[in-house]
């Protein structure tokens, strides 16, 4: 069997089969949640793609995976690695979005595609125009309470999985928080909502939003000196880090973001604990995509001794506790290819009273886990139950590729229905 393709091999194919089909690269791009012109450099090698990220172009253009990649590769595997071209990188780097020693080098965040969620979870636009061309204007006081007030409802939809709402919502809880700075008031919860709206750009698939909307986390956070807001303005430098494929620079964020909250003894210990607990399980998920098993369990187990002094403690970034340290071990474990481990850790957790939206990414791990499994017909029922809880959440691009993959392996029943109503099908 030959090895794996090169980007410029893989960017052949899926030029070939959008001719054949007659379609354009704007409604190749439209389908899969990419811009014609990021459609434009995959074929032509210049853009690299991830699997999960391949496969959604897979089942679109009704291509075979073993096609593209030339041997089985695991979904979170990088497939057709290609260096950017000098100019694109030079362009990025003038960009220094991070100050100081968190300065995050953004060439393969920008060199990704800014993916927006077609069929299904949508972007109305309204916050990605908030975050690159301006804040809409304040429409009520600029009250801390008010601003308080905004960041709570922002927090609970969040956990909700109304992520469609946050993203039109929160340009205006923004814009309140702005305003309220202005006038003297304290930065804390402009730092919360910035951190917010990176959670929901994850959510997304956009990580250039993502980036944008960290660093102005970090920002507003270090202007006010809010311990806290900083501990989850850094968690969202460390995503942006991960999903610039960058795990070592976004473990090392995480822990020293940990290791300098201990000082802050401003803070509540309880409070503390929970969002040092939650940099270190971030961490653990990042030191296991990035293959390092011993690294994972070793911070798995640093984020558990700190659960057990956090008490499920409500801190900037939400809620940790000891429950959230075995949801990281199931993420932990499916990473790294131990999909019986992942399950059996699922087991371990009492889903009352958990958020909904981390019920649902406990599902989506399942159902992942299930899937490296060879268990399609448990996946499916997994992603049913997430679909159940959280519906936006199945409409999401890597929940859409994971979808689309399953079409590729044997019958399994109502697969092909949900796969339509979710978006990974397009009939």
């Amino acid at each position: 069997m030959e090895g794996v393709k090169s980007a410029r091999e893989i960017g052949a194919e899926l030029r070939g089969a959008r001719a054949r089909a007659g379609l354009t690269q704007r409604q190749v791009g439209s389908a899969v949640g990419y811009s014609a012109s990021a459609v434009s450099r995959i074929e032509a090698g210049k853009l690299r793609l991830e699997h999960d990220r391949l496969l959604a172009f897979a089942s679109f253009l009704h291509i075979a995976p073993d096609r593209l990649a030339g041997t089985p590769v695991p979904v979170s595997a990088v497939l057709g690695t290609v260096e950017h071209p000098a100019d694109e990188e030079n362009a990025v780097r003038r960009r220094n979005l991070f100050t100081g020693s968190l300065a995050i080098g953004v060439t393969a965040a920008l060199g990704s595609p800014q993916t927006t969620v077609a069929a299904g979870l949508a972007h109305s636009g309204r916050l990605e125009d908030a975050l690159l061309s301006g804040l809409p204007r304040c429409k009520s006081a600029p009250t801390t309470a008010a601003v308080k007030s905004a960041v709570t409802r922002a927090r609970a939809a969040l956990e909700a999985g109304a992520y469609q709402e946050l993203d039109a919502g929160l340009p205006q809880h923004l814009a309140l928080a702005t305003a309220a700075v202005r006038e003297g008031h304290g930065t804390e919860g402009l730092s919360a909502l910035y951190s917010i709206a990176a959670r929901v750009a994850i959510k997304a698939g956009d990580d250039h939003l993502l980036i944008v909307a960290a660093d102005r986390a970090v920002q507003a956070a270090r202007d006010g000196g809010h311990s806290l807001a900083l501990a989850e303005a850094h968690r969202m430098v460390s995503s942006g880090y991960r999903r610039a494929g960058r795990y070592d620079r976004a473990a090392q964020v995480a822990v020293r973001a940990a290791d300098e909250l201990a000082s802050a003894r401003d803070v509540p210990a309880g409070a503390r604990a929970s969002a040092q607990g939650q940099l270190l399980a971030t961490a653990a998920y990042t030191a296991a995509k990035g293959a390092d098993r011993s690294g994972a369990m070793e911070l798995l187990a640093r984020a558990d001794a700190v659960a057990g002094r956090s008490a499920d403690e409500q801190t900037a970034g939400g809620w940790f506790g000891p429950r959230q340290v075995i949801l990281h071990e199931v993420s932990v474990h499916q990473v790294l290819s131990a999909p019986d481990k992942a399950v059996a850790a699922a087991r371990r957790v009492d889903p009352r009273g958990l958020p909904l939206e981390r019920v649902a990414r406990l599902g989506l791990d399942v159902a992942r886990a299930y899937s490296d499994w060879g268990r399609p017909e448990a996946c499916l029922r997994a992603l049913l139950s997430v679909e159940r809880v959280v519906p936006q959440e199945v409409r999401r691009p890597g929940t859409r590729a994971l979808t689309a993959g399953l079409l590729f392996g044997p019958h399994v029943p109502g697969l092909r229905e949900f796969a339509a109503r979710t978006g990974a099908l397009l009939i």
